[in-house]
């Protein structure tokens, strides 16, 4: 199994190598088959929460990079308890139907001109699955790190010129969740056993170190992301709403600067999160 080189948490920052998601990949591979004994090809979210031989039904396949697939898992039983018991209601196969076609759309037209992001969704989001916001004016993602290769997103049902946007940020903001995870399992950069907490503008709650310095990294990918777009942008709209986007997540960013007090950051955290900073 190839390492990532030294270590480094700075490869973290975007943009990063577009080869780094794969080796990352290949980390979390290694242990799903020891202890799940799945691949690629037999992994579904129903499968991996189950153990179940039973394969999953498909709402949507979509290519990505290096001839890998998104499949969008239709729900089932097992996945409808799960969500409910994380606060995650499924959207019904007619209700997803939209809304696969806004992550093919978010994925062809917003991500996959940067490499690194495009690498990042298609190394990492093996399964995707389709949930409910409150309101029309509501995103929800989710993704749980013990579940290494599933994102949850919603998708507007309101057709506006924002849609396809908000739907690309959504699956960016749960990939970088899986693969900051997937590097912590090689080289921890925080002390998950400390009780330090504070406040998260993103969760509106107290967070564990650990969850602050996530939100902070998805944030900074999210931002680096914002700016291109606001820099290339073809209409009004795109880059109204990335220059938006900017000042919302440079305003939460400043809210957070308490992290860098936390004695729960390893050496290798501090380093992190002061790079994070000065990106």
């Amino acid at each position: 199994m190839r390492t990532v080189p030294d270590l480094d948490p700075a490869s973290l920052l975007p943009p990063f190598e577009s080869s780094l998601p794969a080796v990352l990949r290949l980390s979390g591979e290694h242990a799903l088959l020891a202890f799940h004994a799945l691949t690629r090809e037999t992994y579904s979210t129903q499968r991996f929460l189950s153990d179940s031989p039973v394969n999953a039904a498909m709402l949507k396949t979509i290519p990505v990079a290096g001839g890998n697939l998104l499949l969008c898992e239709a729900p089932s039983a097992g996945l409808v308890r799960y969500s409910a018991a994380h606060g995650l209601r499924l959207a019904s196969d007619a209700d997803a139907d939209r809304a696969t076609d806004l992550i093919e759309a978010a994925l062809l037209n917003v991500i996959e001109p940067y490499p690194f992001l495009w690498s990042a969704v298609s190394e990492l989001a093996w399964r995707c699955h389709i949930v409910l916001a409150p309101d029309d004016d509501y995103d929800v993602s989710f993704s749980d790190p013990a579940i290494p290769f599933s994102v949850f997103v919603s998708a507007p049902t309101r057709n506006d010129g924002s849609s396809v946007l908000r739907v690309a940020e959504n699956l960016i903001h749960e990939t970088m969740h899986l693969l900051l995870t997937l590097f912590e399992g090689l080289s921890p950069l925080v002390d998950t056993a400390s009780t330090w907490s504070m406040y998260s503008p993103w969760k509106r709650q107290k967070r564990p170190a650990q969850g602050a310095l996530h939100g902070l990294y998805v944030f900074c990918v999210l931002r680096w992301m914002w700016r291109q777009i606001s820099q290339t942008a073809q209409n009004r709209t795109d880059r109204d709403f990335a220059l938006r986007r900017i000042s919302q997540i440079d305003e939460e960013a400043s809210a957070v600067r308490a992290l860098e007090e936390s004695p729960a950051l390893t050496e290798e955290g501090r380093h992190f999160l002061h790079r994070l900073f000065a990106a």
